[in-house]
């Protein structure tokens, strides 16, 4: 008979063997998880890390670059109401119109606003009534001294179903540390987002940089040791022995050895020992020995140095070439050092590229040299795919944003602005202005603008793209592109300067080719020969 096991057919990440850690027995709340004690120590590590290391630093503006940069853009079809908003938004964009501070244009502003989010888990963009934001750090988002009972531990105060009513906004005080009670602020009036990694058990967001923060402090610290143990190895590089005279190489009577070597230490002249200042380095020649003192020279900056220390004087002679002349019974060691050690530095790699797995970011960023144009090709469209959704994020942070905005300028009979008046015109309603806003993200750099161009071109030709999606991959505006066009060639013409098309010497650009077509009608502008 065959006796199957109670766990045969279970789930094996939930049996306790006691080889690994133990699995978890119970679901928290997010928020039990992650305290307030608790959040404000990782986001006080994070900030830290981000100060002082590198590849946070790095990992951070990499991931900034591509999910925090947009431009507007307003196209209704109606020249009166376009080119209003988009003076409007081009106005509002400058620190001195948007910036409670007066510090930070709109792109700034949106940027710091994201780089908060990844550090600290999230943030919020308060809205004054002088069309005016403010930013609220995610530390200053607390159930701080003096708050009011309905505020939580997360500071928030929310219905029955979690949804948030208001935010508890705090200040440092005068000394800047401490966390105290300022104001509730309506939900309606804050501009707040965050990361989530749960379902509905959170209330505030989660740093993503959590699961990277362990791994790079080992990074760092390895490199820290590493250099450590370099300088170590590099305080001598060179050692001298000679041998006691007369012992036949077996020691004098203490068995002691007397020893000359390059050290990096400050001496002038020592009692018993000849030195001098040798650029950076100091060659000591022991005087309690009767023999004759090896002849030994290094390489400077300032020129080829000899050092005679076998008369009670020292004679340096820049013309002297470099030597290593030893005494009978001497031996000299060089004292190299391999560190880094390769592995070291393969390790260091993998564990680099681990960490950058927080923000989705591939290796090939971090060093190209090992990849090729294909492999980068790849890992680009993988990262985009990945950041898509914090893109939409952080679109949907600026159409509330726009939507404010517009919102406000609608409804401020002393706004020098006439909106509600021009859309009017136009037969468009508040709605109708704000859905035809679009914040279009920046787009991913060309790595081979020719060839990248060739295959949107193919694309777009057997209708698998359009010129409205394939410009915006590279973060830029067909009509706006074709506006501009537009404009160059009116000018060109003005000017009486044909501008060539690529690839023919004898059409101009913004002509139609018909050689191929005879009957064709010829373009605007265009005579048929």
């Amino acid at each position: 008979m065959i006796h199957i096991g109670p766990f045969q057919f279970g789930y094996q990440a939930v049996q306790d063997k006691g080889r690994r850690q133990a699995p978890r027995s119970r679901v928290y709340h997010e928020s039990e998880v992650l305290d307030k004690y608790k959040r404000l120590r990782l986001q006080a590590t994070a900030q830290d890390q981000a100060r002082n290391q590198s590849l946070v630093a790095w990992m951070v503006r990499k991931h900034l670059d591509y999910v925090s940069k947009f431009h507007f853009s307003f196209r209704s079809q109606k020249d009166g109401i376009d080119a209003l908003v988009n003076r409007i938004f081009r106005w509002h964009g400058s620190p001195r119109n948007l910036d409670y501070l007066g510090r930070f244009g709109r792109d700034e502003m949106f940027r710091l606003f994201e780089l908060e989010k990844v550090l600290c888990g999230d943030a919020g963009l308060l809205k004054l009534d002088d069309l005016k934001l403010q930013a609220i750090e995610s530390d200053l988002i607390a159930k701080g001294a003096d708050a009011p009972k309905e505020v939580n531990d997360s500071g928030l105060v929310v219905d029955k179903t979690g949804r948030v009513l208001q935010y508890a906004i705090c200040n440092r005080g005068s000394m800047g540390g401490e966390c105290k009670f300022d104001h509730l602020e309506s939900a309606n009036n804050l501009i707040f987002d965050g990361y989530w990694n749960r379902f509905s058990s959170q209330f505030r967001g989660v740093s993503p940089l959590s699961t990277a923060i362990n791994t790079v402090q080992d990074i760092h610290e390895g490199f820290e040791f590493n250099l450590i143990k370099g300088k170590m190895h590099a305080l001598f590089g060179v050692a001298i022995y000679r041998d006691a005279m007369g012992d036949s190489g077996m020691g004098n009577a203490s068995g002691a050895h007397n020893t000359r070597a390059w050290v990096a230490e400050t001496y002038d002249w020592v009692a018993g020992d000849y030195c001098v200042y040798l650029g950076k380095l100091y060659a000591c020649a022991s005087a309690h020995s009767t023999t004759t003192a090896s002849v030994f020279a290094t390489d400077l900056a300032a020129g080829k140095w000899t050092v005679d220390a076998s008369d009670t004087g020292l004679n340096l002679d820049p013309r002297t070439v470099n030597i290593l002349d030893l005494n009978p019974g001497e031996k000299a060691e060089v004292l190299e050092s391999s560190t880094p050690s390769s592995e070291f530095v393969e390790g260091s790699y993998l564990f680099i590229q681990i960490a950058m797995l927080a923000l989705d970011i591939p290796i090939t960023c971090f060093d190209s040299r090992r990849s090729s144009f294909s492999a980068r090709i790849a890992d680009l469209n993988e990262y985009e795919v990945s950041s898509d959704y914090k893109r939409t994020k952080n679109r949907y942070v600026r159409k509330e944003y726009s939507d404010w905005v517009l919102e406000t300028i609608w409804n401020d009979p002393q706004t020098p602005w006439p909106l509600r008046k021009v859309a009017a015109a136009d037969g468009m309603a508040l709605r109708d202005v704000q859905e035809s806003v679009e914040w279009i993200p920046s787009g991913s750099p060309w790595l081979d603008k020719y060839k990248q161009i060739q295959g949107d071109q193919l694309g777009i030709s057997i209708g698998l793209d359009n010129a409205i999606d394939a410009c915006r991959r590279r973060g830029s505006d067909v009509f706006d592109n074709i506006d501009k066009q537009a404009q160059v060639i009116a000018y060109a013409k003005e000017k009486g300067v044909p501008l060539v098309a690529a690839g023919s010497a004898d059409r101009t650009i913004g002509e139609v080719d018909n050689s191929e077509n005879p009957d064709a009608q010829p373009a605007q502008g265009q005579k048929n020969e």
